[in-house]
């Protein structure tokens, strides 16, 4: 394997939910980079049915009520992730709207990126979208699909064995 190839494992090896962070912001650069991640990911039919709101100084102490965690209000930025389902594509066959899904493409690869930066990262679903949508102002036909919490963790990353399924329960080959 290409030291290029191995360095992208790693990287995803790395990765890993954060919930205590260090008090220290995150510097412009990167998350103009983490932006631009968002902004080029692949979504169904390129319909881009996301809104990314990015929340951080007097703003994020207005927003952590909402955390049950409390590491997560430590964190210097949040990205409050949302969709748009009447503008996301809608496969035929069943109806199935992909403004969730367009949202966790876009999100997934602004995690890999933001571990690549150094930074920490958690994915936050156990919130209360209605209390979310006040506090920010979001419309009602926009869904809040998840809070990204971002910062500088308190250990470093580093790769660490993870309680997973074993491949045999997860995959199957050419059937069910």
């Amino acid at each position: 394997m290409d030291k290029e190839l191995e360095m992208f494992y790693q990287l995803y090896m790395r990765r890993k939910s954060i919930r205590r962070f260090l008090k220290k912001d995150v510097e412009e650069d990167k998350l103009k980079r983490l932006l631009n991640i968002l902004r080029r990911a692949q979504s169904a039919a390129n319909c881009q049915p996301w809104h990314f709101i990015v929340v951080r100084g007097e703003d994020k102490e207005r927003l952590n009520p909402v955390f049950t965690t409390k590491g997560f209000r430590d964190a210097p930025l949040c990205i409050v992730a949302c969709a748009e389902p009447r503008k996301a594509w809608v496969r035929k066959a069943d109806g199935r709207n992909y403004a969730w899904v367009d949202v966790s493409i876009a999100v997934t690869e602004m995690i890999g990126a933001a571990t690549a930066e150094g930074l920490g990262t958690c994915w936050v679903a156990a919130i209360e979208p209605a209390k979310v949508k006040e506090i920010l102002g979001i419309p009602d036909y926009i869904d809040v699909v998840a809070i990204i919490v971002i910062g500088y963790p308190v250990r470093e990353l580093k790769v660490e064995e993870k309680d997973r399924k074993p491949l045999e329960e997860i995959i199957h080959w050419g059937r069910w």
